[in-house]
């Protein structure tokens, strides 16, 4: 027993004095360097952080998709706002943008949260070309009627998707440098499940208000499936 004891000693003092030398990436490291200093100032302890695993090399593609959260919030709610006015007056698809735009708002918030969490910065500065962007030459509108800001909303969730799709392939990679089990589960959980939920029904508001327009009043048919959406939201 005394023989166990004095190997798991030895194997201590071995693991000590290799924290101690090797210095150069570990946390107390980079502290014994700096007690053991002459100079008060000086020796920085640059592996005393949240940082680890891959996460580090992700922090441009999410610090782009916040930027991206916060931008189509700001379209949803110039969606929402459009069909709240009283020529629109369209309160169920005014509440359906209205849910969209908070829920990107606070996406975005959440995602700077975990960045932070997992010791990286948010860049607001950090943009990539915006994949749904028109022309230069022309304007984005808007003020779209039912069915076309049905699609806007569909082709703006599905962009959401695709670039969490492109992160998580990113951390899921073999490469050590980029590989983050954290990071993906946490993209899965909180992102890529909800987009197939939101999307998904999206999709199915889409077909039903194309099939309503086919009949022979259509301006009825838009009128009791807002009303609808606007039950459907509030229950």
């Amino acid at each position: 027993m005394k023989g166990l004891f004095s190997l798991v000693a030895a194997g201590l003092l071995v693991a000590v004095a290799r924290a101690e030398t090797g210095s150069g990436s570990f946390c107390y490291g980079d502290v014994n360097m700096k007690c053991s200093s002459s100079a008060d100032e000086g020796v920085a302890i640059p592996n005393c952080n949240a940082a680890y695993g891959g996460a580090a090399s992700a922090m441009e593609q999410l610090s782009n998709y916040v930027n991206t959260h916060i931008t189509r919030s700001f379209q949803y709610l110039l969606m929402s706002t459009h069909f709240g006015s009283y020529e629109a007056n369209r309160p169920g698809f005014e509440k359906l943008y209205r849910i969209l735009s908070d829920q990107s708002w606070e996406a975005s918030l959440d995602l700077i949260k975990h960045m932070t969490k997992r010791g990286g910065k948010m860049n607001f500065n950090y943009r990539e070309a915006d994949n749904l962007a028109n022309e230069p030459a022309k304007k984005e509108v808007y003020e779209l009627h039912e069915l076309g800001s049905l699609a806007r909303a569909l082709d703006i969730q599905k962009s959401l998707a695709e670039e969490a799709f492109h992160i998580h392939h990113t951390c899921a990679a073999k490469d050590p440098k980029h590989h983050d089990a954290e990071l993906t589960h946490y993209l899965e959980e909180n992102f890529i499940e909800k987009h197939a939920d939101t999307i998904r029904n999206l999709a199915g508001h889409t077909s039903d208000l194309k099939n309503l327009l086919k009949t022979s009043d259509a301006s009825l048919s838009v009128f009791l499936f807002d009303e609808y959406l606007f039950n459907k939201l509030s229950g």
